[in-house]
């Protein structure tokens, strides 16, 4: 079996624990997982294969696959359109990657933006200090 990693709550639902035993399991090391940075922290991919094996769970026949049926307005072309239950994955698939790649995108943007405004802070105190009157030493009393 390939390694597919999937969420915590749908390994909670796999192994028909709790959300916080797989959070502990992954404390402790018991099974696999990849972590992922967001904003708001990190998300957990556990291994499917990983969460078998350490709560002895017999992989499952596969079901049957759902076809769906759209059809396209009459206006358009008036096609019938079949669309499996596995083109939403790879497409969800497809999605998350997106999301990733332009969270990263925009964490380096970010970082360029506070670099530059650092480097903008710096040479406007320098500004500042150039167009300071100079006095000399012994004027002080003035």
């Amino acid at each position: 079996m390939a390694k597919e990693y999937i969420s915590i709550q749908e390994s909670a639902d796999l192994s028909n624990k709790s959300v916080q035993t797989i959070r502990r399991a992954i404390k402790a090391k018991k099974i696999k997982f990849k972590r992922r940075k967001t904003p708001q922290g990190f998300n957990y991919w556990i291994s499917r294969s990983s969460i078998m094996e350490v709560y002895k769970i017999k992989e499952a026949a596969p079901k049957e696959v759902k076809k769906t049926t759209i059809k396209t307005p009459k206006s358009t072309t008036g096609k019938t359109i079949t669309i499996n239950s596995d083109d939403f994955k790879s497409f969800a698939q497809t999605m998350e990657k997106l999301i990733s790649q332009h969270n990263e995108e925009r964490q380096s943007f970010l970082q360029l933006v506070n670099t530059l405004q650092e480097r903008i802070f710096v040479l406007e105190n320098q500004l500042n200090l150039l167009k300071a009157p100079k006095k000399n030493w012994y004027q002080f009393w003035k």
